[in-house]
């Protein structure tokens, strides 16, 4: 099993890692995030299905540890970078980043970590993990529908924010 996981982490790391900071956008908790994801993969794998892919199951497991982990604190404040060099690392971090449009895109950013945790999570597992709303529903064990009700909540809220800093 340990060689497994080797391999699992060769394959897997990059992406949780993105993953990870998309969800917490502070590389701190984003850090501890990723070591607990693996931590738990490696402890509960005799319950992995391998009949489906491992990454689901990984991001399952990373969403929910995300969200369990917050639980507890959700009205508390939002996460700020503590330097200017973690933000400018954040953004680096996440694909197709274009120098042409940062302000636009540092904007879109931090009107995404603004929303509701709820919606951060299915914006983040469907525009930035490339997920459908079905594979978002089976990895955060909710019906379809509710997961196409927060994509069209989470969009109606940027559009509206953007709009209206324009």
């Amino acid at each position: 099993m340990k060689h497994d996981f080797d391999e699992y982490i060769q394959l897997y790391s990059r992406d949780l890692t993105r993953l990870c900071i998309s969800l917490c956008r502070n590389t701190t908790e984003a850090e501890d995030l990723f070591q607990e994801t693996w931590c738990k993969a490696i402890k509960y794998h005799s319950r992995y299905n391998s009949s489906l892919p491992f990454e689901k199951w990984l991001y399952s497991i990373c969403v929910n540890t995300f969200k369990n982990n917050h639980k507890l604190f959700c009205n508390r404040h939002r996460v700020s970078f503590s330097s200017e060099e973690e933000q400018t690392l954040f953004f680096n971090s996440i694909p197709d980043f274009s120098n042409e449009n940062s302000d636009e895109y540092f904007e879109l950013h931090r009107i995404i970590s603004s929303l509701p945790k709820k919606q951060k999570v299915v914006i983040v597992l469907h525009y930035f993990k490339d997920y459908t709303t079905r594979e978002i529903a089976d990895i955060l064990n909710i019906p379809e529908g509710t997961v196409k009700s927060r994509l069209y909540s989470a969009k109606a809220c940027i559009r509206r924010r953007l709009e209206n800093e324009e």
